[in-house]
């Protein structure tokens, strides 16, 4: 399949989600929580929430297990969270289907699925985990400036030394 055909595919895939969830802006209803991707969300405006409160509503654990390179490539899985596990399985959904597949066992898609897979984690780690951090240590910053003033890094670098 072409590169146009997939992101075309999964340009179809999220326009069916969003109009599942009957919104364009979703996400979880639960009180801090910050989910708001498609793929972790489910229910129907106005009753959304993530798998992860989801599944603890219904007495399931919120982390599940993963198979990092597809089932048909390894037995293998890593736990990992609910609202994670929901959006790299849609990312599994952008390989090639041959090496999701994997129908005669060939080793070199079993070892191209193991680099998509780790890849597509690495991926949850960085857009979804470091990604966010430096908006809000500089949200913070400016936050300590208004509350201690322009220079507080020197009050708490004294703090920090004690008496």
């Amino acid at each position: 399949m072409s590169v146009q055909a997939r992101r075309r595919d999964e340009r179809v895939r999220l326009e069916d989600r969003l109009r599942t969830l009957g919104t364009r802006d979703p996400r979880c209803l639960e009180p801090g929580c910050l989910e708001r991707d498609p793929y972790a969300l489910t229910g129907t405006f106005p009753a959304i929430v993530c798998y992860e409160h989801q599944a603890l509503a219904h007495g399931r654990p919120w982390l599940e297990e993963h198979h990092v390179a597809g089932r048909h490539n390894s037995p293998v899985k890593v736990p990992i969270p609910g609202n994670d596990h929901e959006v790299t399985k849609e990312l599994q959904l952008r390989w090639p289907q041959r090496t999701l597949r994997n129908p005669d066992g060939s080793p070199l898609l079993r070892a191209a699925a193991a680099v998509r897979g780790w890849s597509d984690v690495m991926r949850i780690v960085l857009d979804r985990v470091v990604e966010p951090v430096p908006g809000l240590l500089e949200d913070l910053d400016a936050w300590l400036r208004s509350v201690l003033g322009e220079r507080w890094f020197e009050a708490f670098e004294q703090w920090r030394r004690g008496p």
